[in-house]
């Protein structure tokens, strides 16, 4: 009896065991990817942000239209491979893949690239209209996606502290 309560209980201890470095890994990966998308979001906010000035003054007659901001996401094309990806809070990737698409669509619009171009009163509006709705997507992002994409690459790195110490 001594000898099969002893094997019960190495094998329970071992599982435990196994059961917790399984999860010091999925944290280690969910705040690795996280802290690395957190990264590449805001690399691309401040440079949108840093564009929303040259979309004012197009818009007004006072600037030259240059060349439109280009985005990196290798992060976040990468993080399609990832398995961990779906272990994400569901709204933040929702989010994130929103914002995304909202933004990548407007900046290979080439509508509004041509509107941009010709700097007529008569395509004020939609320029103006173009202007309110980039300036929209990044803000949502500044306020809501990087502080949440913040707390929850905070959040995995404290399991993985606390699996750690």
């Amino acid at each position: 009896v001594a000898t099969i309560l002893g094997v019960y209980l190495a094998g329970y201890v071992g599982f435990q065991r196994t059961l917790e470095y399984d999860s010091l890994v999925k944290a280690r990966q969910q705040a690795n990817l996280l802290t690395s998308l957190h990264s590449e979001l805001k690399d691309n906010t401040e440079r949108l942000r840093a564009y929303v000035p040259v979309l004012e003054e197009t818009q007004q007659g006072k600037g030259i239209y240059g060349t439109w901001p280009r985005m990196h996401q290798f992060v976040w094309n990468a993080s399609a491979q990832n398995q961990v990806l779906f272990d994400l809070p569901p709204q933040l990737l929702t989010d994130v893949q929103k914002f995304y698409e909202n933004i990548g669509s407007m900046l290979n619009n080439d509508t509004a690239k041509e509107e941009f171009r010709r700097l007529t009163s008569s395509n004020a509006y939609s320029r103006n209209q173009f202007t309110e709705q980039f300036n929209a997507i990044v803000n949502t992002s500044e306020t809501k996606l990087l502080p949440a994409l913040q707390q929850a690459a905070d959040t995995a790195n404290d399991v993985v502290r606390d699996y750690s110490g």
